[in-house]
């Protein structure tokens, strides 16, 4: 579907976009977030939501198609699962919007 430019920019948006969630979660774990100004570190990785949603996909279709042909197999395992797991993420965090600005009003 996408050439192998597309699929590297797809693969390093991928990790910006989980960079961005995992070093403000970091911070948090390690010096307590306790109010809602410190979970401004969190807003690039809500900026990149969009972005976030659609190279995951394209990254984790490459990495499946990886791992029926056999090849590097135990590379892309691994890599499947935590793609797998970013856009469970991901869609939990779009429902969450949806939700907090459809019914909460």
């Amino acid at each position: 579907m996408l050439g192998k430019p597309g699929l590297a920019i797809s693969y390093c948006i991928t990790t910006v976009y989980i960079v961005s969630i995992v070093l403000p979660s970091i911070y948090c774990l390690r010096h307590g977030c306790k109010g809602p100004g410190e979970l401004d570190a969190f807003m690039p990785a809500f900026m990149f939501t969009p972005i976030g949603a659609i190279a995951p996909a394209f990254s984790l279709q490459n990495a499946i198609q990886h791992i029926r042909k056999k090849s590097w197999s135990w590379f892309f395992w691994p890599l499947t699962i935590i793609l797998a797991i970013v856009l469970l993420g991901v869609i939990a965090v779009i429902g969450l919007i949806i939700y907090y600005t459809a019914f909460r009003r």
